[in-house]
């Protein structure tokens, strides 16, 4: 299966998992703190939107069109493993069986929290001045809402274990769960939070899984 194929499919099935339906806080327009809107988060492969939305199709400018939103981009990846059988009996490693090609994919997770509007807070933006001590920062909010996001993904993904219409397995074990870091510290891009789920996934080998063979016939 071509790697663009698998990458497809997993955007499809993160959309209809933990997107399709699903409203979250996105930047109003010309970033209004005042006002509150929401909108369905997106998927995308690799590379986000690097422009504002400005087609005669939609009509509408996206400030920040990553957030909400989900960006899957492929790191690395094994051509295919391979047992090295005498090594393996003299050194006593124990070593997966040839499993074809691996896919490790790194799962972003962006989402827009720009604080909780206090009481006043409104009033004092419609007399022209803002008073932002009346807006608390959105710092344990926008976490909470984006290690929820991430745990339905998460628990979506450990209980299927493969990708439908796909060769790829889920290796739980090379799999991994975080905040998005710079350096091994937390970065800090509020209003945007970042979180990362690494999944790995072991792809089709002929001679172990005869129901993926038959499906890529």
């Amino acid at each position: 299966m071509r790697t663009v194929e698998r990458l497809r499919k997993l955007k499809e099935w993160t959309y209809r998992t933990v997107c399709q339906g699903r409203e979250m806080k996105t930047p109003a327009k010309d970033m209004d703190v005042t006002k509150i809107v929401r909108q369905e988060p997106k998927v995308f492969l690799a590379f986000a939107p690097m422009r504002k939305d400005e087609s005669n199709f939609t009509g509408e400018i996206d400030p920040l069109n990553v957030a909400p939103g989900i960006i899957i981009a492929p790191t690395f990846g094994y051509l295919k493993y391979m047992e090295e059988q005498r090594f393996d009996r003299y050194n006593n490693v124990h070593r997966p069986k040839e499993m074809g090609q691996s896919l490790s994919a790194q799962v972003l997770f962006f989402t827009y929290e720009d604080g909780i509007r206090l009481p006043g807070f409104i009033d004092s933006a419609q007399s022209g001045a803002y008073d932002m001590s009346l807006l608390a920062e959105g710092t344990q909010d926008g976490l909470e809402t984006l290690l929820n996001w991430m745990d339905d993904f998460k628990d979506a993904l450990l209980s299927v274990k493969s990708i439908p219409d796909t060769d790829m397995f889920l290796n739980e074990a090379e799999s991994q769960y975080g905040l998005y870091s710079d350096q091994k510290f937390v970065a800090d891009r509020r209003p945007v939070f970042i979180g990362m789920v690494t999944a790995t996934f072991q792809c089709h080998a002929d001679e172990f899984n005869e129901e993926v063979t038959r499906l890529l016939r």
